[in-house]
């Protein structure tokens, strides 16, 4: 794995008398490794065995830049892997670090009190955890809700304006509704950031706050994460959004690849001072330069996306073209596509849903758009709901005073 290629056994573990220092006793159970602390460990007290059979449980609120020696790569390699559910047994298999090694990362691990093993008595942590432990109390918030509400923020089209696939959001599989939605949303927009924006980091990050953002982003979409879970397309869509999370990690973190990087990054970046207008397509923002497709190769790209749900219209798979559609807007913030697309929906009397989704897409790229809101009142009415249509319709008056259609309306809705 990217994460741990190449490391060497750089330092022994903090509680042990030599690097690697395990025995089997006749007088433990099979599955059970005897830990050998030293009788001088700060820690105040020996860890005998550590059962095999244990799912060690990642803690949160953790301070990492507390940390009296920071972690190895292999210790962070590890850790990415915790996550309540697999067994010591099952990490040592899957870490490909060999059992010793592996068995010494889960104890410094849990002596520096960044992860808990149930039926083990916690000692005292090496990180400074209170304050971080009080403030996560206090917010009383999951740290996962967290990652997942800062995650959302770092694209350009925000949650609110996005085109859902309403059959992909459908499929049946072991996640939970709220991180589906959250993985359609991040792989959809993956070139339309850069690697600073994908880990939530500045432009100047140290080495250890780029580290501890890339381990709250490799922990959350890791693949070994979801093992064994059904996942159906989203398998596939964790899988990239890792890869990039990781290259992202591998370049920033060296120092040439970094620098190259920023300066091809500046090169593809607009003017200082010049404004993102609501209609610039995204294109034209800063996104990952290995995958920077020129404006005319993702105008391309995008003609070809149109060309395509047009052809799946001609063969009446609305859902199909509905998908290419969804795709062409992520590449381009196109307000005649979005509005064309949602005019044929209303025509056709179905997907209405829909209809309302790309009217709103359409709005939102154009907000002075007389037509989106428009059809957006007669889509209310359509959905029998006269609040939302009128509320619609007057602004749309509002632009456009003189208006007949509309006029004619909002006379039928008030009648």
């Amino acid at each position: 794995m990217p994460v741990h290629s190449g490391c060497q056994r750089s330092r022994a573990p903090r509680s042990l008398k030599s690097s690697g220092d395990f025995s089997r006793t006749s007088a433990r159970p099979a599955g059970a490794w005897s830990l050998l602390a030293s009788p001088t460990s700060p820690i105040g007290q020996t860890m005998s065995s550590i059962d095999e059979t244990l799912a060690p449980r990642a803690l949160s609120g953790v301070d990492f830049k507390s940390l009296k020696s920071p972690l190895t790569p292999e210790e962070f390699f590890v850790l990415s892997r915790v996550d309540g559910s697999m067994t010591v047994a099952q990490l040592c298999s899957v870490s490909g670090l060999g059992r010793p090694r592996t068995m010494e990362c889960i104890e410094s691990l849990w002596k520096s009190g960044l992860i808990e093993l149930p039926g083990q008595t916690s000692p005292a942590p090496l990180a400074d955890t209170s304050s971080a432990a009080s403030s996560a109390s206090e917010a009383d918030q999951d740290p996962g809700e967290e990652l997942s509400e800062a995650i959302l923020t770092r694209f350009p089209v925000a949650m609110d304006d996005f085109a859902f696939d309403r059959e992909l959001l459908e499929q049946s599989v072991e996640l939970d509704d709220d991180f589906k939605r959250e993985v359609v949303f991040v792989y959809a927009q993956l070139d339309e950031v850069d690697y600073y924006g994908l880990l939530g980091v500045s432009a100047d990050c140290g080495r250890r706050e780029l580290r501890s953002a890339y381990f709250s982003m490799s922990k959350r979409y890791h693949p070994d994460r979801f093992f064994r879970k059904v996942l159906g397309d989203y398998g596939m869509r964790i899988e990239k959004i890792f890869q990039r999370i990781t290259r992202a990690y591998q370049t920033l973190s060296n120092r040439k690849k970094r620098a190259e990087y920023d300066e091809l990054l500046e090169q593809g970046r607009q003017p200082a001072g010049t404004p993102v207008q609501a209609s610039t397509p995204l294109s034209q923002r800063s996104e990952p330069i290995e995958e920077v497709s020129s404006d005319r190769k993702r105008e391309m790209a995008f003609q070809l996306l149109v060309r395509r749900g047009d052809a799946h219209l001609e063969r009446d798979d609305v859902a199909a073209a509905l998908r290419e559609f969804r795709k062409a807007l992520t590449l381009k913030r196109d307000h005649a596509l979005a509005l064309r697309v949602a005019k044929n929906l209303k025509e056709s009397g179905e997907h209405l849903d829909d209809a309302v989704a790309f009217a709103r897409a359409a709005h939102k790229i154009e907000a002075s758009s007389v037509d989106a809101l428009r059809i957006l009142g007669e889509l209310y009415i359509m959905k029998q709901s006269p609040s939302d249509a009128i509320y619609h319709l007057e602004r749309a008056l509002e632009l456009r005073p003189d208006d007949a259609d509309i006029l004619a309306h909002l006379h039928q809705l008030r009648a």
